[in-house]
């Protein structure tokens, strides 16, 4: 599991637990107490330390049941405090790790190989290809700075398809800059995610 899915997934069940606690205290009139909230939310939470969709994060649901079952412990609280940790931590994810993942997710689930262009080299067909220099020039310490450039020429798949497949990832948004129908050359555009763009085909 990359640390982007970590994160992602520890904030998933801390979510889960928050809700799960103002679910229980809405059907309720009576105030509930610090102690109670804190036996609403273990008991949300002590199953999934067994859980091994979860055991990757095992540890970190053990140290909230710990904190909800110490003498004026706060598991409430702590829970938001470790969400905006979680939060801060996979905001600041290197781009360049979301671009591995997203590589990754492309050749491992649609079968798109990827290579760095080499001008000495006979580019193939359905094959995305990066150029390295470009690469240099996208990302700083922790946040992408620039647009990454993507090339590839389709032959069975058309470039909506992998806009959407991109897209759905939510890692990047992804725009074609040029593509030439004659024979499908395609050029796109990786933006940050959180970066508001149009996205479609220019066609050339």
């Amino acid at each position: 599991m990359s640390k982007a899915q970590y994160y992602q997934q520890l904030s998933s069940v801390i979510d889960n637990a928050l809700l799960h606690l103002y679910c229980q205290i809405a059907i309720t009139e009576r105030f509930v107490p610090i102690a109670q909230r804190n036996t609403i939310i273990n008991r949300f939470l002590k199953p999934k330390i067994k859980d091994l969709r979860y055991k990757t994060i095992k540890g970190d649901i053990k140290i909230m049941v710990q904190i909800g079952q110490r003498p004026g412990g706060n598991i409430e609280v702590k829970l938001h405090e470790l969400r905006e940790m979680a939060m801060e931590c996979k905001n600041r994810m290197n781009g360049a790790q979301h671009l591995y993942g997203l590589l990754n997710h492309l050749f491992d689930d649609h079968g798109f190989d990827s290579r760095l262009f080499n001008n000495e080299e006979i580019t193939e067909k359905e094959v995305i290809y990066i150029i390295a220099e470009h690469l240099e020039n996208c990302f700083d310490l922790d946040k992408q700075i620039a647009p990454i450039s993507l090339c590839i020429q389709f032959e069975k798949n058309t470039p909506d398809m992998l806009l959407a497949v991109i897209n759905n990832t939510s890692l990047f948004i992804a725009e074609v800059k040029e593509y030439n129908a004659d024979n499908q050359q395609t050029h796109i555009l990786l933006h940050p995610a959180d970066k508001n763009t149009h996205v479609g085909i220019n066609n050339k």
